[in-house]
């Protein structure tokens, strides 16, 4: 259930919503970091899910109030209302995988978005032989209709990359060479099912120091898509809250 903390009405009709499935190194969320917090986009509302672990935490942002809380999954958005962005600080719980998924297609049919983004990572040591070489970010989508787009991934060689047909034979078969990518395979199912036009970005890593792997995945998303102006690329600004990401002083005596 949406649940709004906007004074205005809130306009998502035709928009596009960016939403980061939790997978492996957390690198969705990571790169999702980047886009809020630089664009300093404002939390419009939280979506109340008894699918997705209960968290309680000081406020994810920069810009964001310091009485503000960090709920399960939050809502932003872009000043120009073109792009809705979720970010996802719980799992699903145990089994309620498939679940969440249709929470989330609920929302979006209702809002009214043109076009899903999902975010994903796969775990690099379970990838095909075909997905060692050349890029380690793929893309795989179902429903789309945008040409441009379509013609920029070609030219940034990200066409579909999973071995995905436009007849919808090949979904199964690709969706099932992810691994540790959260929700990502039943949201595309059911996406597909639905109708709704959506496109996935997918990060190939191990898990480990994956500050990387998120502004790679941030950079790349960003060209395609244009979320931020142009000049933001490689001019990210991270929430503070990354400075607790990996360990700074490590006690000598450990080693």
């Amino acid at each position: 259930m949406f649940v709004s903390q906007k004074k205005s009405k809130i306009n998502t009709e035709g928009g596009t919503l960016v939403v980061p499935a939790v997978s492996i190194g957390n690198v969705p969320q990571l790169a999702v970091d980047l886009l809020i917090n630089t664009l300093r986009a404002p939390r419009i509302g939280v979506i109340d899910s008894p699918a997705l672990t209960p968290i309680s935490g000081p406020a994810g942002y920069d810009h964001l109030d310091a009485d503000m809380r960090s709920m399960p999954l939050e809502i932003y958005q872009s000043e120009d209302e073109k792009w809705t962005i979720i970010q996802q600080r719980a799992p699903p719980l145990p089994k309620h995988h498939r679940i969440f998924a249709r929470e989330l297609v609920e929302y979006i049919k209702s809002s009214g978005f043109a076009r899903v983004v999902v975010l994903a990572s796969s775990d690099a040591a379970l990838r095909t032989d075909a997905l060692i070489d050349g890029s380690q970010i793929r893309t795989l989508s179902v429903n789309m209709t945008d040409g441009d787009l379509a013609q920029r991934l070609q030219d940034m060689s990200l066409g579909e990359q999973f071995g995905y047909t436009k007849d919808g034979s090949g979904l199964s078969k690709s969706l099932k060479q992810l691994h540790s990518a959260g929700v990502t395979r039943p949201l595309l199912e059911l996406c597909d099912q639905a109708g709704i036009s959506a496109l996935s970005f997918i990060s190939l890593v191990n898990e480990g120091d994956n500050i990387p792997d998120a502004i790679s995945l941030a950079n790349t998303v960003n060209t395609a898509l244009g979320i931020a102006a142009s000049d933001k690329i490689g001019q990210w600004v991270p929430p503070k809250s990354w400075q607790w990401l990996m360990p700074t002083n490590i006690p000598e005596e450990l080693f």
